[in-house]
């Protein structure tokens, strides 16, 4: 279509819901520029590299119940960026809070679970294509030109601009914070309510000697514990045993600004009380907090749009927690720009 490419897009974050709306507006045409505060792709699906193998200590599986979600995953796994994972799995009980489904039988999950390949954050690969990403670039504020053109300025003094569209998918509070100034209707953002999550990674020169690779609320300090699948690319090494520990919700909030060793000695005592099992020695510890990990109250609805449908906001705070809602809400956003711009 003629002057398509004459549409300047932003995005604001290079997760799921950013890079699927950024996808979906570049394969129509549009000029599309994404910007991302920190200096990788994935959000929240976010590995971190160690001498000891990577750790995903983000989320650390995703499912699907839509079937478009299940397509991207199927799509996924035949470019090898995704694969099944069947771990062994100890349930505890989780709190009258929690609304996480995960059937078992016995020890086995029965819903199939993926994990990118090699690790969490690859599994945006095949959203990611010729737009630029401005990495590092932490957006502060959004100013209106005129009813129909927006400028970006970030926090090292940049403008970018103008824009004749933005999405934004931060967390529910940056996305608020961004948008607020801009008109009345944004407020309601404010009703989301994301929990944060302290995630520490610990690398055992030896095995944990316990018979689960993964733990969903063993204890009250804990909300999920997992032995990394990635062990086979940690030739050369003494079998170093990777783990991820996700500490609940509730303790998480209790403990937000402990500092890192705190945190690091008190989660490990809570793994060691629940497993029942001799901690081998300790390669490393690492400990990372997410202040916006997961989200407890959605908006309730796939993307919020104002300033005549050109500033949209979205992301997986929307529609719940599952990574399935992040794409589901970039899907959503992309189309209700689409109709704003090309009508």
């Amino acid at each position: 279509m003629p002057g398509i490419s004459n549409i300047n897009i932003a995005v604001i974050g290079a997760g799921m819901a950013g890079l699927k709306a950024a996808s979906i507006l570049y394969q129509t045409g549009m000029t599309v520029t994404v910007f991302e505060k920190s200096c990788g792709l994935g959000g929240r699906l976010a590995s971190r590299r160690t001498a000891f193998g990577h750790f995903n200590h983000g989320a650390q599986y995703v499912t699907a119940r839509d079937p478009g979600f299940n397509a991207f995953l199927q799509q996924a796994t035949a470019c090898n960026v995704a694969e099944n994972w069947s771990p062994s799995l100890y349930r505890g009980t989780p709190s009258p809070a929690k609304s996480d489904v995960v059937c078992v039988e016995g020890n086995l999950v029965q819903q199939q679970w993926y994990q990118g390949v090699p690790q969490m954050n690859k599994l945006i690969r095949p959203l990611v294509d010729d737009f630029p990403v401005q990495k590092q670039h932490r957006i502060t504020a959004i100013e209106p030109v005129n009813q129909r053109s927006f400028m970006l300025h970030d926090d090292l003094d940049g403008i970018f601009g103008p824009f004749d569209g933005i999405i934004v998918t931060a967390p529910a509070p940056q996305t608020a914070y961004l948008l607020r100034p801009l008109a009345p209707r944004y407020d309601v953002i404010d009703d989301v309510v994301m929990a944060p999550c302290w995630a520490v990674m610990v690398a055992f020169k030896q095995p944990l000697p316990t018979g689960f690779d993964a733990m969903l609320y063993p204890c009250p300090e804990i909300g999920w514990a997992a032995r990394s699948s990635q062990n086979n690319d940690m030739f050369h090494r003494r079998t170093p045993d990777p783990w991820v520990l996700h500490a609940s919700p509730e303790w998480s909030r209790a403990h937000l600004e402990d500092d890192k060793e705190r945190v690091t000695e008190k989660l490990l005592a809570a793994l060691r009380d629940v497993s029942g099992v001799k901690f081998p020695e300790l390669h490393s510890v690492q400990a990372h907090r997410w202040r916006y990990a997961r989200t407890e109250r959605p908006l309730g609805k796939s993307h919020l749009n104002g300033m005549n449908g050109r500033v949209i906001a979205a992301g997986d705070w929307c529609l719940g927690a599952r990574v399935e809602a992040a794409w589901r809400s970039g899907q959503a956003a992309a189309h209700a720009m689409i109709e704003t711009l090309l009508g």
